[in-house]
């Protein structure tokens, strides 16, 4: 069990959420009784849980010959016995939840990408390349080490000779890889520490290493004040703070107790943000669309690709509290290029929590870019058996439902006209009628930066996202009176965005042109 302050996580059998969480939500309190009876909801779930019940333990039925009619009364019975079930009127127990859903899953959904968005023309034309500007991936990991990262040296303009040096202090960190935070042991962080043993620094829950501002490592002492810290805020009901969360959650920048990620795509996506190398290396010479931006590593994602939404939502949260700590931001914005199935029996489109924590995040002033989703295309099975190739409709994915998150479909990376919206992109509209997504961008055989100084192809409205990341980055370093303003940015992408003749739903205001944007304001 661990909370973020806005949400709590846990692991719970079907009798304790019954038993323990479910009694704490409105619903339980205000729509399961009417005039002290128990409404047709409540005895459908009294019959549900009880048939499970029973089914896992058939002597609770008692007479084996009952009809299926016979049944439900027994089913109630059982309900009621095996809960202590009480009315709502009679309840001690404080109406604290919201809303109750599972922890969903999310998974990780420029050579010549870049030309056709008119980034590059747009940075030579205005000389701007988003040095001032920083933006947070929410993914799976950046690998800081690589060269397309490498700060410039101011005397010869050449890339640092190395990323990262082996003394253990701010001046060594030679990547514009910011900081880094392993989002992806949150919850095991916090369930552990307000577990009843003793936190102990090199715990596995932890991060392999962690860090304080300085990029040094925690000593003993810090460590444990840290700890102490988080525990007495828990134990007091207090929100989490974040300035004694966020150093074990650290990885620090030397090369010694730097861990680097598993899976390349968080590595690849910021590639195509912000990578700077002007110089070949294997063979290749790499600029991406915004390539003097800083950008905060921010895991969620884990070594198969996937991650949970407590997890995410801590994260952005986070991002949150970095913006609220100076008077300007210090994060301009986010991208997300993963995406996480709307369950609709749960949550209304768009009203999810990683949407909503979005809408929180965007009405701060940070801007959000999302990919669509890659639920564009689908296997079917046709009457007679064949399994046949096939497209869905309506299948944006979470947190691309978000009204105010700009949802990035995908599109060729150089012949947008020819091809139009890539198959795997999801389209629109959303699931309650809103025109999704809002423009696309270049998400086929993408070449990027990989881990370890490699480079990659990919494909997926993962590999879009970035693009309209860095287009909006470089409208902020253009005309700074627009930070803090996302709404606009989102109004001058769509606005400005060249329209490829194809329906709206599939590609939304078109496809991103980062000149014209930046011209029209």
């Amino acid at each position: 069990m661990a909370t973020s302050g806005e949400s709590v996580v846990a692991r719970l059998s079907l009798a304790e959420l019954v038993r323990l969480a479910l009694p704490m939500t409105k619903w339980w309190q205000q729509y399961l009784w009417l005039n002290d009876k128990p409404t047709p909801h409540l005895i459908w779930l009294k019959q549900l849980v009880g048939a499970l019940l029973c089914a896992n333990n058939s002597a609770l039925i008692g007479d084996e010959n009952l009809e299926e009619e016979e049944l439900l009364p027994v089913f109630e019975k059982v309900f009621n016995e095996w809960f202590d079930f009480k009315p709502a009127k009679t309840s001690t127990v404080p109406m604290v939840l919201w809303s109750v859903s599972n922890n969903r899953k999310a998974t990780v959904s420029i050579e010549k990408s870049v030309p056709a968005t008119k980034a590059d023309a747009g940075r030579r034309l205005f000389a701007i390349d988003g040095s001032e500007i920083a933006w947070a991936v929410i993914d799976s990991g950046i690998d800081a080490r690589h060269k397309a990262f490498r700060k410039k040296d101011p005397k010869t303009g050449k890339m640092m000779a190395h990323a990262m040096g082996t003394v253990q202090d701010k001046s060594s960190n030679n990547t514009r890889i910011v900081a880094t935070y392993d989002f992806t042991k949150f919850r095991d962080v916090l369930a552990m520490i307000h577990g009843s043993r003793p936190v102990q620094e090199g715990d596995k829950e932890l991060s392999l290493s962690t860090g304080n501002n300085n990029d040094q490592a925690l000593d003993p002492v810090e460590f444990q004040n840290f700890v102490a810290d988080i525990d007495r805020d828990l134990r007091s009901g207090r929100l989490i703070d974040w300035s004694a969360i966020s150093p074990l959650l650290r990885i620090p920048h030397n090369a010694r107790q730097y861990v680097p990620p598993v899976h390349p795509h968080g590595t690849h996506v910021a590639g195509i943000l912000g990578a700077g190398m002007d110089e070949l290396v294997n063979g290749y010479s790499l600029i991406g669309m915004c390539p003097g931006i800083s950008i905060y590593d921010i895991r969620v994602m884990d070594e198969s690709g996937t991650g949970e939404e407590f997890n995410i939502l801590a994260a952005i949260q986070f991002v949150r509290w970095m913006n609220s700590q100076k008077e300007g931001l210090i994060i301009h914005g986010v991208n997300m290029s993963f995406s996480m199935l709307h369950k609709v029996s749960s949550f209304a489109c768009g009203l999810t929590p990683v949407c909503e924590a979005c809408e929180r995040l965007v009405a701060e002033g940070t801007v959000v870019v999302a990919a669509s989703g890659n639920q564009g295309q689908a296997m079917y099975q046709s009457p007679s058996g064949a399994t046949e190739q096939g497209f869905r409709i309506v299948n944006i994915t979470d947190p691309g439902n978000a009204a105010s998150v700009i949802t990035v479909g995908a599109t060729h990376r150089n012949r947008p006209h020819s091809y139009g919206v890539s198959y795997f992109s999801s389209k629109g509209p959303t699931g309650d009628g809103r025109s999704k997504p809002d423009l696309v961008a270049p998400g086929e055989k993408i070449v990027s930066v990989g881990l370890n100084d490699s480079f990659e192809r990919m494909d997926g409205t993962s590999m879009s996202a970035p693009h309209v990341s860095g287009a909006a980055a470089l409208i902020l370093a253009k005309h700074r009176e627009l930070i803090g303003k996302p709404a606009k940015i989102k109004e001058v992408l769509c606005n400005s965005a060249t329209d490829l003749g194809r329906e709206k739903y599939f590609q939304g205001a078109g496809m991103v042109d980062v000149l014209r944007a930046i011209q029209s304001v």
